[in-house]
């Protein structure tokens, strides 16, 4: 059997564009709906509270000729910008035969096809595999998953899984519980202390620091969970 030539062309991944008019479409329809409560919404607000919101107060006196356009343009245009703002923040992947590129709106990292062994998409998260040791692990929208998989079946990659067979061997991490060196407890204070002051560079620095130390970590319901490679 031949090998797959390769192809030159990289494939960019991010959540397909078609949700934009979904969002501006429902933004509308919102818009129009709330044309017809905000009469009523006044009338119950100035009931329970004894004032209503300026603008809410400023489309009422207006005629529903006014306030049906006015509502029904600002909502899809709320809608387009919601998607927008969310498809931004998502980022997108970019796969090429020799590597993926995850591009982010702060930073873009790649990593090599040489070191991949196991993708998987699961729990909003994307993990990366190479053996048993932990390349990478980060957040990915559900919408992104079908052309990611289609993506690295392009290129000839392994297929994405749905579950990572290392997740069982995942644990809470307790501070000086003695179940670990000194040292990687000391990785993993200062990555939780890092991650609660919102200091994303130094948690990373951490985070780096103990994969190299053979340590593999997520974060589940608010807590560090780790295992040993």
């Amino acid at each position: 059997m031949s090998e797959r030539p390769e192809k030159f062309d990289p494939t960019t991944v991010t959540i397909p564009a078609w949700y934009r008019p979904i969002f501006t479409v429902v933004g509308a329809v919102l818009g129009l709906v709330l044309a017809f409560l905000v009469g009523p919404l006044v009338g119950w607000l100035v009931d329970l509270f004894g004032e209503a919101p300026v603008i809410l107060r400023a489309l009422d006196q207006l005629s529903l000729a006014w306030v049906l356009p006015i509502l029904v343009a600002f909502g899809g245009i709320a809608g387009f910008v919601i998607c927008t703002a969310w498809m931004d923040d998502s980022g997108a992947i970019e796969v090429a035969d020799w590597g993926i590129t995850l591009h982010h709106k702060t930073d873009d990292r790649f990593l090599s096809k040489d070191r991949m062994t196991l993708l998987v998409a699961s729990e909003k998260e994307l993990v990366v595999l190479d053996g048993d040791a932990e390349v990478y692990r980060g957040g990915i929208e559900d919408e992104m998953v079908p052309g990611l998989r289609a993506a690295l079946e392009e290129h000839d990659y392994p297929p994405l899984a749905d579950a990572d067979p290392f997740a069982a061997d995942f644990t809470d991490w307790i501070d000086g519980d003695g179940r670990k060196d000194a040292a990687v407890d000391d990785l993993l204070r200062t990555r939780k202390r890092a991650l609660a002051d919102k200091k994303d560079g130094k948690a990373e620095a951490a985070l780096e620091k103990l994969r190299a130390a053979g340590v593999a970590v997520r974060d589940r319901k608010g807590r560090q969970q780790y295992r040993l490679v």
